[in-house]
């Protein structure tokens, strides 16, 4: 009974597979990296002349972009089950054709009302 009031972390909303998201905070999250990237680049290009600052800032970039990745992943995969489609179909979001497309309907496309195989309530994990 203590597991209903718990409010999902945001470890659960960016690295896990389980459960449903909704098109907004699918949507905020991408946003949130895409932020996190832009920061982190004006810094390597403002630290372009320093060896060792620019050392540093490329390894928090290729953190970034690892960490980035597998969110958008797992952000993919709770996006389809809210819409009600299996998670393998986030694939399709590393298909440098398809993903500016699949990126847009998964913004766009409710999500189904209700419960449904992935779980019985949007923006939480699956219980």
């Amino acid at each position: 009974m203590a597991e209903e009031g718990r409010q999902p972390s945001m470890t659960w909303l960016f690295f896990s597979p389980s459960g449903r998201i909704g098109r907004l905070p699918f949507f905020l999250s991408w946003l949130f990296w895409f932020v996190v990237g832009g920061i982190i680049l004006m810094q390597m290009l403002k630290y372009e002349d320093q060896d060792a600052a620019l050392a540093l800032w490329t390894l928090a970039m290729i953190g970034s972009g690892i960490a980035s990745t597998v969110s958008i992943a797992m952000l993919a995969i709770k996006r389809l089950h809210d819409i009600g489609y299996p998670g393998p179909l986030a694939l399709c979001l590393f298909i440098p054709v398809l993903s500016p497309i699949v990126f847009i309907a998964l913004c766009l496309w409710p999500g189904a009302k209700g419960a449904n195989e992935f779980g019985g309530r949007r923006n939480g994990p699956r219980r």
